[in-house]
């Protein structure tokens, strides 16, 4: 089985039905069945029947709201792997964390305790017989998340998000975000237009047992290409909340108490580093807004 496989990730709010995406060329498809303690897909069942119907390949993904609890973290993975065994889900499959901000889920809890939680929730769902997936983008890999605890434990377990364009039909590996561990990469949130999230695997995702995947340093002929300093750039709804507001920081990094919308666009006027995170200027000083809530249009 080949190791670059496109995969989609769907939610309640896409089609129960998986043959556009099978037709578009999708392998697999991960599936959100759970969300907290509370709140179970009412279409994941359907969506895992159509994606049998396609042969395609079926995980399922959890979105984590349990922060850096440990209890939480359980009691949260226990529900889910209900979930997965009530779905039919096979154990050769993955069952993925997906821990980011939204929904009350705290990023801030320190990197230590956050991985502690995640691995605390990976080891119920491993213990159940499934293999294990942690979803992120890779600005909270890096700055919110001790991976490498996580990677130590369960090898090439990442499902990275990072998006070098928001709608595209192949990934460009010129922007590959290079970490350790990574499994599924995130390519874009429009695959070919269909209003979708675009995945590639890295690996085998069909063998028993999976390897650390360590990305190879760029060389000349994947430098990233330089970035623009100015640009117009677009601040998608988070969460399917069309209320959610991004607060702005300053350039020390320092939250100021003003927001701006979202589902808006914005010039922006220099990008730097701030606390470990991108960022863009979007008028003053005190106009930062990190580039996880952003995406370059122009």
């Amino acid at each position: 089985m080949a190791s670059r496989e496109y995969l989609v990730d769907v939610a309640a709010y896409q089609s129960s039905s998986m043959a556009k995406y099978h037709a578009a060329g999708a392998k697999g498809v991960l599936i959100k069945a759970t969300e907290g303690t509370w709140y179970k897909s009412p279409v994941a069942g359907a969506q895992v029947k159509s994606a049998h119907k396609y042969h395609m390949f079926v995980h399922i993904y959890h979105f984590a709201t349990f922060g850096s609890s440990v209890s939480r973290a359980k009691a949260e993975a226990k529900i889910f792997v209900a979930r997965a065994e009530y779905l039919g889900i096979s154990k050769k499959r993955y069952l993925a964390c997906d821990w980011e901000v939204g929904d009350g889920n705290n990023v801030y809890g320190g990197k230590v305790a956050s991985a502690k939680a995640i691995i605390a929730f990976m080891e119920v769902c491993a213990k159940a017989g499934y293999k294990v997936l942690l979803y992120s983008g890779a600005s909270l890999l890096r700055n919110n998340i001790d991976t490498k605890q996580i990677v130590k434990k369960y090898g090439t377990c990442i499902w990275v998000a990072s998006y070098p364009t928001d709608s595209a039909y192949k990934p460009d590996f010129n922007y590959f975000p290079s970490m350790n561990g990574i499994a599924i990469w995130q390519f874009c949130d429009n695959w070919k237009g269909l209003g979708v999230d675009g995945n590639i695997s890295l690996i085998d995702l069909h063998k028993e047992t999976t390897t650390v995947h360590k990305a190879a340093k760029p060389t000349e002929k994947t430098k990233p290409k330089p970035e623009k300093k100015n640009g117009v750039a677009y601040a998608p709804i988070i969460n399917r909340n069309p209320n959610w507001m991004i607060q702005l920081m300053d350039s020390a990094g320092h939250y100021t108490g003003k927001y701006i919308k979202t589902n808006t666009r914005w010039k922006y006027f220099d990008v730097k580093t701030i606390k470990g995170m991108k960022c863009y200027k979007l008028g003053t000083d005190k106009q930062w807004v990190p580039a996880k809530y952003l995406k370059v249009i122009e």
